[in-house]
């Protein structure tokens, strides 16, 4: 099976290629992800329609199923139900059986969400135990701004955390294991896509999560 990823942010279509191009599943490939602009508070049909030329280039490419990754950001919507709403928008626009994955609330809390990667580029972040505190124990997603968050353990003090520089370092570093641990989203996008450790259910983080 090949599997098409979309992806609302273009500097997040690069870091999420260091993700998707270590995931291995038997008979499963992943094409590299492409880049729509598409804006999260547009309207369902809005962004089904902008996503269309993105959806084309990957039937292009032979994609047996395509999914949309799309950030929830500060919408009080519960996740299951914009992703209910932009399938349906896409079954209506495009005639597709498009697959939504909702990022609680966006790209960046995937990136918090592996502890041990960031403690792994010791020259540009210092996890804090108020760091670790927010993330571990599947809390990742809880996370209301994510970017903000990253910023307080970045090195030096007065930098800020960078979109396209530092999330391409951080999922480089990442273990998508660690990464599901903490993120209920992040494990929907591996049960979609049947990797066996959430091929069953994406609830609850596995057993041997620390």
């Amino acid at each position: 099976m090949k599997i098409g990823i979309i992806v609302d942010g273009d500097a997040e279509s690069q870091a999420l290629f260091n993700l998707t191009k270590n995931i291995q599943i038997e008979n499963t490939q992943i094409i590299k992800p492409v880049y729509a602009d598409i804006q999260p508070k547009a309207s369902f049909e809005q962004i089904a329609k902008k996503a269309l030329k993105s959806i084309s280039l990957l039937r292009g490419k032979n994609a047996d199923k395509i999914i949309v990754f799309i950030d929830r950001e500060d919408s009080e919507t519960c996740p299951p139900e914009i992703k209910n709403n932009l399938e349906a928008a896409f079954k209506k626009i495009a005639d597709e059986e498009i697959q939504v994955v909702v990022k609680n609330r966006k790209f960046e809390n995937w990136l918090c969400a592996d502890i041990e990667a960031l403690k792994k580029m010791p020259k540009r972040f210092s996890v804090t135990n108020a760091f670790e505190n927010r993330i571990k124990n599947n809390k990742a997603d809880s996370v209301k701004d994510a970017e903000k968050l990253l910023d307080t353990i970045t090195i030096p003090k007065e930098s800020q955390y960078h979109k396209r520089k530092d999330a391409q370092n951080i999922t480089a570093k990442q273990n998508i294991l660690n990464i599901a641990c903490n993120s209920r989203s992040f494990r929907k996008f591996l049960r979609i896509i049947s990797h066996p450790s959430y091929s069953g259910q994406s609830k609850n983080p596995r057993n041997d999560c620390k």
